[in-house]
């Protein structure tokens, strides 16, 4: 009996630990860390780290945004000065974050036969891999995040500038064709377009104009008034470095129902925020506890010289030129910051801050791609082709495009704003918008433009003023046109490298340095990037620059600092 009692138990114990194993795998998964999700929900990550990381993080308030000198530091002015700090994360931390991401999100819609999202994702990456290649010049591209395979490898080698933008060329075409398959949505996953093949195609049509202008030259001589007693400069032109982007340019535009592009406003990529933590405006969560950045003296004077509208939105009111206690605004003003500066700290009750619709509203969008940039951008492609009238429809379509989409519309008016405390307040000052009289302003006016050099002048530096807040984007135009001018005639006061004028690029990663040398090293020589002064700058002021930069721009020696500055 005790020997059968023994038998049963022992079966009883087969049998509970044979139920126990049966699910074993499903009982020790732990639901809150899955290990594998669907495409979609990744593609709604990347789209928000993406976007955060180039239009409101450090690389755009502390360096590239200061830089293109749209915006200031007005204190810890270290970075406003190119003095750099260690920048190894804006290297990789897209290819560790956001890239690796798309590589699953790319693996997976291919297996599954997501063509629509493939295509989407196949857009993001481009722009991604642009704003990378644009920043640093060569970089790995073709084995890159080969980690991801059994045989690939991990210290990848670095592709040319050049053969890169060729590839985000041939991607951005695949993408226009997958996303031409269906007009049905492909998810509410999509927090940039809320799955619509239909903008997703406009967009990676319009990104591709942007690729192909920044590489179809600047072909125009330009003197610059340097500030004395340096004689003035003049640049020459410079050729195109991909020689057909011009003629792909007129391919696009020639045929809209195969290569639909941005129309109107209602068609920018931009994500919008839901406005409530920790879904908040990275800008506004960036100044919501610290002011380190303020509007340039730069951009303001160009405002201010055209008595253009859009000044009341870029920027705050100077708190000293107003009395809101007893209501006094007679003397209302704006004052920006001059960038590079060599003290400690700006006196801010003298000057301007970034504006409320810029930067203290939890909910404003961050733009990646606008139709007023891409209007820009087709005014210079019709220019560099002797198209005199279709150059300045879109010049001017431009320019009306970005007034209606910062607020400004024609016919109405414009308030001034400001922050003051916690909150938000609309000024009892306001300014008539009326397109006619700004498109006929001296420093406007297309047929005022004495020769193509300086209507090239209007297209470059009204899209570096439409694209307020995209210092990333602006930056590279700022390198790749020579406009605005004042950044090129005057040297900053208390410049970390002196006699050197901008940077033409940025350090590569340390961590690269450090576990990918022999391929680093290679691209540095490759590009003639310079062992002094951390490779950032040109000694000759052409030497080392990105591959689409074939022009040379002036290096100033004198320094301006603005009254009362």
């Amino acid at each position: 009996m005790k020997y059968l009692i023994r038998i049963i138990l022992t079966m009883a114990v087969i049998l509970t630990i044979g139920s126990c194993t049966e699910n074993f795998e499903e009982l020790n998964t732990d639901p809150n860390n899955p290990v594998d999700v669907p495409a979609i929900n990744i593609f709604t990550n990347t789209i928000q780290r993406s976007i955060d990381r180039q239009g409101g993080g450090w690389i755009q308030h502390t360096y590239l945004g200061v830089w293109c000198q749209q915006w200031c530091k007005v204190q810890y002015i270290d970075e406003d000065r190119y003095q750099p700090r260690e920048m190894s994360g804006d290297f990789d931390g897209p290819y560790i974050g956001e890239l690796a991401d798309l590589y699953l999100i790319i693996e997976k819609t291919t297996e599954e036969g997501d063509d629509l999202l493939r295509g989407a994702a196949l857009v993001l990456r481009s722009w991604i891999y642009m704003h990378l290649t644009d920043m640093f010049g060569d970089i790995p591209y073709t084995e890159a995040l080969q980690g991801f395979e059994t045989d690939g490898t991990i210290t990848p080698v670095y592709d040319t500038q050049e053969s890169v933008y060729m590839g985000l060329l041939a991607d951005l075409e695949t993408a226009n064709q997958l996303l031409a398959t269906s007009t049905v949505n492909f998810g509410s996953g999509d927090i940039l377009y809320g799955g619509d093949p239909v903008a997703w195609r406009k967009f990676a049509n319009s990104l591709k104009l942007r690729i192909l202008n920044r590489c179809a030259g600047t072909p125009w001589s330009f003197t610059y008034d340097m500030v004395d007693p340096q004689t003035d400069v003049t640049t020459s032109a410079g050729a195109a470095a991909y020689a057909s982007a011009d003629a792909d340019i007129a391919t696009i535009l020639g045929n809209p129902t195969q290569y639909p592009i941005f129309t109107s406003n209602g068609d920018d990529a931009a994500l919008v925020y839901p406005g409530v933590a920790p879904y908040r405006n990275p800008i506004f969560e960036t100044l919501l506890a610290r002011t380190d950045q303020a509007i340039s003296h730069t951009m303001v004077d160009w405002l201010m010289q055209r008595n253009d509208p859009r000044i009341h939105v870029y920027a705050q009111p100077v708190p000293n030129s107003y009395d809101e206690v007893a209501g006094d605004y007679s003397g209302l003003t704006y004052y920006g910051f001059q960038n590079g500066r060599g003290i400690t700290a700006a006196n801010f009750p003298s000057i301007s801050l970034l504006g409320v619709e810029i930067a203290y509203k939890e909910a404003n969008p961050i733009y990646v791609l606008t139709y007023d940039e891409l209007e820009f951008i087709i005014a210079e492609h019709y220019l560099r082709q002797g198209q005199d009238g279709l150059a300045r429809q879109h010049y001017e379509d431009g320019i009306a495009a970005s007034m209606a989409r910062w607020g400004c519309t024609d016919g109405g008016t414009v308030s001034a704003q400001a922050h003051i405390g916690t909150e938000n307040k609309t000024l009892p000052v306001t300014q008539n918008v009326d397109y006619a009289t700004y498109l006929a302003d001296p420093l406007v006016s297309w047929t005022a433009a004495p020769d193509d050099a300086h209507k090239f002048q209007l297209i470059c530096e009204q899209r570096w003023a439409a694209i307020f807040g995209q210092g990333v984007q602006a930056w590279h135009e700022v390198r790749r046109t020579g406009f605005p001018t004042r950044i090129f005639e005057f040297e900053l006061e208390g410049a970390y490298y002196p006699n050197m004028g901008m940077p033409v690029r940025l350090q590569y990663s340390l961590n690269e340095e450090t576990y990918n040398a022999e391929n680093v090293t290679a691209a540095k020589t490759r590009q003639n990037v310079e062992l002094s002064n951390e490779g950032l700058f040109s000694t000759n002021g052409i030497q080392s620059q990105m591959w689409w930069n074939t022009r040379k721009n002036p290096i100033p020696t004198e320094i301006d600092i603005p009254a009362g500055q």
